[in-house]
């Protein structure tokens, strides 16, 4: 149910427009359109530009056309990233300190960890249409347990989304979560989808008819929220095959093979040492036989999640396409900000590791042949040695505070923006929100949408977008599952609990070090108190709330297959163990 007091406010956004506008309307019919491009759970080296072999014509394009950002930096995984940029607040205040369903004991009371958007932030579809933008979008939004943050009720004029965190890419819908159902909405009402429903096609069909209603001299906020490639890795039929035979090399040959790529390129520094994937002893039900241990029947079974991943990504890159060549035919494209990023890195993790699933309901829901993997009813995931290759060649992937769990690439093309150059300048997801509203001409600090609200904190692109040299100091932290860091420019610390890490704090210089290989917290002390410091105050100023007990991840959930009673026996050991470890030895300071 919506509150009164939101429903008041949806009526007094024409006169906000009128009043607080900063531009007049004739000027205003000449301000910039944006489109915000998300994909998910897509890597930082995935783009055909950094060097991969996914072909991704589209993006490559924008690359040359505008500014590739190679140091810019999200959440660990999806809703946190998606309410920072909804809203140009630290994820805490935001209220998605942490993801609905993995909340802590202790955090179940707080509302930095309430797992859905706050009431006292603005988001920017609620600023941009209060200034006079239409707003629109498609794709998942992921921050919503009530009606009341709906998107339809979060400032968005026209929305066609999923509210939670993935499905099935098809219209059986099939949730990621053992425990809930897929729900899509269009305009806050629950709609069916049709037979020939695919997710990215679907989101860009939904947004070029958005597009196409409008008032050619209104200007736009087009967020498109794609639900690839996160898992379920599915495509449609005619693209199965697209990558067959592609990745027969295997993870660690490709792993090497891009980060080659982008050191020709210039994406990463000269020395660079590529951080290498822990393995698991045979003993271990989660061990994976070395791939040259592997026969040809073997190697083409495992290879297959990645050639479904790599057709999903480039399935998302034509339709991006379409949605270019739509503004270009409108005539709206040279007016248009595109900026392209992911969430967050790629996912290493099993299905298991959601909330609620079980082996058992995993093994018995989906189909399980090699043959089924990418078709609907399958549930194909891309497992931990094929995500390091995604994050070539950062250290470990999606819910990692690790720079391969938080790098993410961003691409921006629009006016004044330079041309095919790279920035180098450290950058964060709230910067996007600062830069939005800089460009459509919105003081936060005076407009009246954000009297008593939590103000954004981000700091605008803008300036760098149009000459890259013009580069400002930035500082930033993060927390997620009791995992802390803080970027600082070159530097980089962080604490990362067990297993991901030894649970004390750590320092890097991402400058010559961006796989976090050469730890010098010992050789400069006073830089990492120095980051250390930040932190605190960071914690204090958001809220922070460490998991107790601590949120970790079991040996259990590395694995999809059948495990017997001896199996069952070895992960409540080696669970047991690290549990202790982390009660024992690791301090929370």
């Amino acid at each position: 149910m919506i509150s009164l007091a939101r429903f008041h406010a949806t009526l007094l956004y024409p006169l906000f427009a009128l009043v607080f506008a900063t531009n007049t309307y004739a000027e205003k019919a000449e301000r910039p359109n944006f489109i915000v491009i998300v994909a998910d759970d897509m890597g930082w080296s995935d783009i055909g530009a950094f060097g991969s072999e996914i072909r991704t014509p589209t993006l490559d394009s924008l690359a040359e056309q505008g500014v590739t950002m190679t140091n810019f930096y999200v959440a660990p995984t999806c809703s946190p990233t998606r309410s920072m940029l909804m809203t140009g607040v630290d994820s805490h205040l935001a209220g998605l300190g942490t993801m609905e369903g993995v909340q802590a004991e202790n955090q179940t009371h707080s509302d930095a960890y309430s797992g859905q958007l706050r009431d006292d932030v603005v988001t920017v579809a609620e600023a941009l249409k209060a200034s006079g933008y239409a707003t629109l979008m498609s794709g998942k939004w992921h921050l919503a347990k009530d009606a009341s943050q709906y998107p339809s009720n979060r400032g968005f004029d026209r929305s066609f989304t999923l509210i939670e965190g993935g499905a099935s890419h098809f219209s059986d819908a099939a949730p990621l979560y053992r425990t809930e159902k897929a729900t899509y909405l269009e305009d806050g009402v629950v709609t069916v989808l049709p037979d020939d429903f695919y997710s990215s096609k679907a989101y860009t069909d939904k947004m070029l008819g958005y597009l196409n209603s409008l008032n050619s001299e209104t200007p736009f906020f087009a967020y498109v929220a794609y639900t690839a490639p996160h898992d379920p890795l599915q495509v449609p039929d005619p693209w199965l095959d697209k990558y067959s035979g592609v990745y027969e090399q295997g993870p660690e040959s490709l792993r090497a093979q891009r980060a080659q790529a982008l050191l020709d390129r210039g994406l990463i520094p000269e020395g660079t040492e590529l951080w290498v994937p822990p393995t698991f002893p045979k003993f271990l039900p989660a061990y994976v036989k070395p791939w040259s241990m592997m026969d040809d029947v073997a190697r083409k079974s495992a290879s297959r999640p990645m050639e479904i991943y790599a057709a999903m990504v480039e399935y998302m890159d034509d339709q991006i396409h379409r949605l270019i060549d739509e503004l270009e035919r409108t005539g709206h494209l040279e007016n248009t900000y595109i900026i392209f990023l992911s969430d967050n890195g790629a996912n290493g993790a099993t299905p298991l590791s959601y909330p609620g699933n079980t082996r058992e309901w995993f093994l018995n829901e989906y189909k399980q042949g090699v043959e089924d993997q990418g078709r609907r009813g399958s549930h194909t995931y891309m497992g931990r040695d094929w995500a390091s290759v995604s994050a070539s060649p950062f250290k470990l992937y999606k819910g990692a505070i690790a720079e391969g769990g938080i790098r993410a690439p961003l691409i921006v093309t629009g006016p004044l923006v330079e041309k095919n150059k790279i920035s180098k300048q450290v950058s964060h997801i709230t910067d996007l929100t600062a830069t939005l509203y800089a460009l459509a001409g919105i003081n936060t600090s005076s407009n009246i949408l954000f009297k008593d609200k939590i103000r954004p904190e981000g700091q605008s692109l803008f300036e760098n977008w149009k000459d890259i040299s013009n580069e400002k100091s930035r500082t930033f932290a993060t927390e997620l599952f009791g995992h802390r860091s803080v970027v600082s420019d070159r530097w980089k610390a962080t604490n990362m609990r067990p297993p991901l890490g030894s649970g004390k704090w750590e320092l890097y210089d991402l400058s010559e070090d961006p796989s976090e290989v050469n730890n010098l917290a010992e050789v400069y002390p006073d830089k990492l108190t120095e980051l250390v410091a930040y932190y605190d105050n960071y914690k204090k100023r958001v809220g922070v709330i460490l998991p107790d007990p601590p949120i970790s991840v079991s040996l259990g959930d590395l694995f999809t297959t059948e495990c017997n009673w001896y199996c069952q026996i070895i992960v409540s050991v080696v669970d047991f163990t690290i549990d202790l470890w982390v009660s024992l030895f690791v301090s929370d300071e």
